[in-house]
C-alpha cells in the first residue's frame, strides 16, 4: 500500500452560510464516502474565513476524488475556488509527534460529528454550549482537577485577548450558567433515555474523552514536550473554530469560566470538588448572548457590503429580530437565511421573516431618513417596520400592513415586546395601501408584485421613492427603485430579488407542474404562463438533446441579466425547473445548479438551461460554457430557439444596462431595439436595453 499523504485544499466560499450549506451537505458526506471506500482515513477542517482549509490523509496518493467534488461546486458556483496547498502541522503546539498524532483523530472525529450531526441536535443546543460541554469533558479526561481545568480557560484567555467586561449582573448570571456546563454529566444528555438535548452524540463525547486520556498518557511518560494544560489550551481554540465561533466568543467563554473557577463563591461551586464530580442536568442553561449574534450577523453583512450606510447598520445592531420570532432558536434567528412562520391549508409557505441580507439590501434601496413618513406592505413578522422605524426616529413614523389578522396581532406583540412605539399596524390588503397616513415619503413592498397597485403610486409624496419586488415575467423578478421622473416612474437600480406573492385583490397565484412520477422534478409556474400538466406528462422520458452556445460565464457571475432577456423574448417566459438530488444523482436532469435551472415549454416541450467547464480564458480564470436540453418532439426545435435568444443577448445586449419604467401614456415596443412592454392591466412595465 502507498505511504499514506497528507493533502490541503482551500476552499473559499462566496458567503458564510454558503459555507456551512456545502460543508454539510456536500463535503463532509463526500468525505465520509471517501472514508468508507478506503480512498483516504481521517479528514478535518479549519475556518480561515473567508476560507475552509479541508485536510486529509490519502490512501491513495492518485485519487482525484475531493477535486473532483471541488470542481463540481465551482461549477455549479457554489464556491468560489479552490487551490492545493501544503499541510503544515502545528506539531510542538500540540505537544510533540505523539501529540499530533491524538490531535489528528480529535481533530477528524470533531470534524466529522460537528459537520454530520443531526440537524435536532444542531438545534436543541447552542455551539457555545456544546464548547463548553465537549472541552469540560476534555479537560477531566485529562485528569485535571477543578482549578487546573481553570487554568487551561486562563491559557486560552491568554491567547484570545478578553473584550469589554459585561455588567456585573449580566456576568453574573452568564457565570451561573457556566458553572452548570462545566460541571455537567455530559452522558446525562446523549443517553437515549433522557431525554436530553444531544441524544445521539454520545461518540463525539468519547472522542473528546479519548482524547483527553490519550494525553494524560502521555504526559505521564514524559512523551509531551509541551505542557498538558497548555496542549489542552490549543485542543479548545481549535475546536471552538470548528464550530465557527468567533475571536470574541472564545474570549469570553474563557473569560467567564476563569471567572467562574477562581472569582465566584462557594455558593455557586464547590472549590473542594474533585475532578469526576459532576452535575446532573436536565436542560442546560443558554450561554447565548443575542446582542453578540445580532453584532456578528452586522458585521458579515457589512463586510460583504450588503450594509453600506450607517443609518442602516445601525438598526440592524439595534433591532431584537429574535423578539420577531418567538421559539425560534437564537442562532437560528441570526442566522442569514429566511424563517417560515406561516403556511397555507395545503402547506404551501405564505409568510415569512426575510433573509436578513435581503432585508439589508432593501434597506439600502429604500434609503429612509429621518422624520420621515413610511408606509410598509406586508407586515409579517413585524421585524422589517422596526428596522425602518429605527431609521426614521422618533421623529418618524411607519404604517405597515398585512391581510392576516393573526400576522396583524403577532406583529403588534413582537413590537412592543421590542419597544418600538413608532409602528402602526393596520389589518387590509396591502395592495389598498393606507391613504389616512398619505402621502408617504417612502413605501416599500416585502411581498412580491406582478403589477404596482395604484394606490401605492397615488399615496406616496411627489419626491418620495417605492421599492418594490415585482415578478416581470415568469420566474424574472426585481427589487426595483422608482421614483416619479416627467412622463412616469423610472427606476433608479434594481436587484435581483424574489419574495413571496401579494395576497388579495394583487394575488400573483403560482402553482407547481410534477415532471416525474416521484415529483422530484417540478415546474413553478405563474399565471402568465401557459402550461398543460397532462401535455407534459413524460417529456423527461423522451430522448434528450443537448446543445451549447458558445457563451461563457466565469465563476460567481450571475446569470441575472441572461435570464431577464429570456424572460421577456420566449413566448412563454422562464420558469424555475426544481429538482431534488435524487433526480439528478439518476440523470432524470443535468440541470445548471443543485437546485435546477430557468426553464420553458412549448405545449409537450421542454427546456432548460445547463453549464459545462470551458477552456480557462486568457489570464488562466475558469469559464463555463451555457448550454441548453431539450425534451419532447419538439425539443430540438425549442432548444435551439432558446440558445439563439442566448446567442443574441450575449452578442447584442449583454455589455448594456437595463431601464424599468412605468410610463403615464402608452409605449410601444420594439424587440429589435431590445425594448420590451410587459403587459399590466394598469400599469405596464417598459424594460430597455440600453
Amino acid at each position: 500500500m502507498p505511504t499514506p499523504v497528507w493533502r490541503q485544499y482551500t476552499v473559499e466560499f462566496p458567503t458564510p452560510s454558503t459555507a456551512e450549506e456545502v460543508a454539510t451537505t456536500v463535503l463532509a458526506p463526500a468525505m465520509d464516502a471517501a472514508q468508507d471506500e478506503g480512498v483516504l482515513h481521517g479528514w478535518w477542517y479549519v475556518r480561515k474565513y473567508p476560507t475552509w482549509r479541508w485536510r486529509y490523509v490519502a490512501d491513495d496518493p492518485t485519487s482525484h476524488l475531493v477535486e473532483d467534488v471541488l470542481e463540481t461546486l465551482a461549477v455549479d458556483d457554489r464556491i468560489v475556488n479552490w487551490t492545493r496547498g501544503v499541510y503544515e502541522p502545528e506539531t510542538l503546539a500540540f505537544g510533540g509527534t505523539a501529540g499530533m498524532r491524538v490531535a489528528h483523530e480529535l481533530f477528524h472525529q470533531d470534524s466529522r460529528h460537528q459537520l454530520l450531526r443531526p440537524a435536532a441536535a444542531s438545534a436543541a443546543l447552542g455551539n457555545r454550549e456544546l464548547a463548553v460541554l465537549l472541552c469540560s469533558v476534555l479537560t477531566r479526561s485529562a485528569g485535571l482537577d477543578w482549578y487546573e481545568q481553570g487554568d487551561v480557560w486562563a491559557k486560552v484567555v491568554e491567547l484570545r485577548p478578553i473584550p469589554a467586561t459585561p455588567a456585573e449582573e449580566q456576568a453574573a448570571s452568564l457565570t451561573r450558567a457556566m458553572n452548570r456546563l462545566m460541571t455537567a454529566d455530559a452522558r446525562s444528555l446523549t443517553h437515549p433515555d433522557s431525554g436530553g438535548p444531544l441524544i445521539g452524540n454520545g461518540p463525539w463525547f468519547d472522542a473528546f474523552e479519548a482524547a483527553g486520556q490519550a494525553l494524560a498518557d502521555l504526559a505521564r511518560h514524559g512523551r509531551l514536550r509541551r505542557g498538558l494544560r497548555a496542549v489542552l489550551a490549543h485542543h479548545v481554540i481549535f475546536h471552538a473554530n470548528r464550530l465557527g465561533l468567533s475571536l470574541r466568543n472564545q474570549s469570553t467563554l474563557a473569560a467567564l469560566a476563569v471567572r467562574n473557577v477562581f472569582h465566584t463563591t462557594r455558593s455557586i461551586v464547590s472549590t473542594s470538588e474533585s475532578t469526576s464530580t459532576t452535575v446532573s442536568v436536565d436542560q442546560v442553561t443558554p450561554l447565548r448572548d443575542p446582542n453578540d449574534l445580532r453584532s456578528e450577523l452586522t458585521d458579515r453583512l457589512r463586510a460583504e457590503d450588503i450594509i453600506r450606510t450607517p443609518r442602516v447598520e445601525a438598526a440592524m445592531r439595534r433591532t431584537p429580530r429574535h423578539l420577531f420570532l418567538p421559539g425560534v432558536p437564537l442562532e437560528q434567528a441570526y442566522a442569514d437565511g429566511p424563517v417560515y412562520t406561516k403556511t397555507d391549508g395545503c402547506g404551501t409557505s405564505i409568510s415569512a421573516a426575510s433573509q436578513p441580507r435581503i432585508v439589508a439590501m432593501m434597506l439600502e434601496q429604500l434609503d429612509a431618513q429621518p422624520g420621515h413618513r413610511v408606509m410598509e406592505a406586508g407586515a409579517g413578522t413585524g421585524y422589517n417596520a422596526a428596522l425602518v422605524a429605527a431609521i426614521v426616529g422618533d421623529t418618524g413614523h411607519v404604517v405597515t400592513i398585512d391581510i392576516d389578522d393573526d400576522l396583524v396581532a403577532g406583529a403588534r406583540e413582537h413590537l412592543a415586546a421590542a419597544g418600538v412605539t413608532n409602528v402602526e399596524v393596520v389589518q387590509k390588503d396591502g395592495a389598498l395601501g393606507h391613504r389616512d397616513c398619505a402621502p408617504y415619503d417612502r413605501i416599500i413592498a416585502t411581498v412580491g408584485a406582478w403589477e404596482t397597485p395604484t394606490a401605492w403610486l397615488e399615496q406616496l409624496a411627489p419626491d418620495g421613492r417605492l421599492v418594490v419586488p415585482l415578478r416581470l415575467r415568469g420566474a424574472a423578478s426585481r427589487s426595483i427603485i422608482f421614483e416619479r421622473h416627467d412622463g412616469g416612474w423610472r427606476d433608479n437600480g434594481s436587484e435581483l430579488a424574489v419574495f413571496m406573492p401579494l395576497r388579495g385583490i394583487g394575488d400573483d397565484a403560482r402553482r407547481l407542474v410534477a415532471l416525474t412520477p416521484e415529483q422530484d422534478v417540478t415546474l413553478q409556474v405563474h399565471k402568465d404562463q401557459d402550461v398543460e400538466a397532462a401535455a407534459l406528462a413524460g417529456v423527461l422520458d423522451t430522448e434528450p438533446y443537448e446543445l451549447w452556445t458558445d457563451v461563457l460565464f466565469p465563476p460567481m457571475v450571475p446569470y441575472e441579466w441572461m435570464d431577464l432577456w429570456l424572460a421577456c423574448r420566449l413566448d412563454n417566459a422562464i420558469m424555475r425547473l426544481n429538482a431534488q438530488p435524487v433526480a439528478i444523482e439518476r440523470g432524470t436532469v443535468a440541470p445548471m445548479f443543485p437546485w435546477g435551472a430557468m426553464a420553458t415549454t412549448r405545449g409537450a416541450d421542454l427546456a432548460y438551461l445547463t453549464i459545462r467547464p470551458a477552456p480557462p480564458a486568457a489570464d488562466g480564470g475558469k469559464l463555463y460554457e451555457v448550454g441548453v436540453i431539450g425534451h419532447g418532439p419538439g425539443g430540438k426545435d425549442l432548444a435551439q430557439h432558446v440558445s439563439e435568444e442566448i446567442r443574441i443577448w450575449n452578442a447584442d445586449y449583454r455589455s448594456r444596462t437595463v431601464r424599468f419604467e412605468i410610463p403615464d401614456a402608452p409605449v410601444a415596443a420594439d424587440p429589435s431595439i431590445g425594448r420590451f412592454i410587459l403587459s399590466r392591466p394598469h400599469h405596464p412595465i417598459t424594460v430597455t436595453w440600453r
